[in-house]
């Protein structure tokens, strides 16, 4: 969950925090700092284009400016047909490779710390008091460039079936479980 969501107890300290930052339009790095899988919940008082119980995922992306300057970003997933153009931006933009009919495979489970490059824009709107205001929204994500792409996307595992082992007569004095040798395999993710 995102620490920004934390709920506080009445006597809990707070921090400073840090104050909102617009970013003026560009493309921008970031980093994935959360993600949180969830079901959209379709309200019951207004129409909506997202199918119930559609599964989404709110990934929050920290930009960071030339200057050092950062914003942060939570953009939402919705799993559906019409939105896979979306998804597939995304996965790119971080690494994953497309094949050849320009898929991608999502792998939700080594997002987090993963970089990439998006288009930001600066969002118009009217706030609930009725005031003028303006935020950053996400207008694309980009593919990575050969300069800057980074090696390293794992695409998620299939569970193959195995064909059956070629049998070789029993062995005296064999250990049942070996010590390990070689140290642990560590997982790769996205653009690290």
């Amino acid at each position: 969950m995102n620490d920004d969501m934390q709920i506080l107890g009445w006597d809990d300290e707070v921090e400073e925090g840090s104050p909102f930052v617009l970013l003026p339009e560009g493309n921008y790095s970031f980093t994935i700092t959360g993600l949180e899988k969830g079901i959209y919940e379709k309200p019951a008082n207004r129409e909506s284009k997202i199918p119930a119980n559609c599964p989404k995922a709110t990934v929050t992306l920290e930009f960071t400016t030339p200057t050092g300057e950062k914003s942060t970003l939570t953009e939402n997933f919705y799993l559906y047909k019409k939105m896979q153009w979306k998804i597939n931006q995304f996965f790119t933009s971080i690494g994953a490779p497309k094949n050849p009919e320009g898929k991608v495979r999502m792998n939700w489970g080594t997002v987090l710390g993963a970089k990439g490059t998006a288009s930001l824009v600066v969002n118009d709107y009217t706030d609930r008091s009725g005031n003028p205001a303006q935020n950053n929204r996400i207008k694309d994500f980009l593919e990575p460039t050969q300069q800057t792409a980074t090696p390293g996307y794992q695409a998620p595992q299939q569970n193959y079936q195995q064909p059956p082992a070629q049998t070789q007569p029993p062995q005296q004095n064999v250990t049942p479980f070996p010590q390990q040798t070689a140290a642990p395999q560590n997982g790769v993710g996205y653009n690290f």
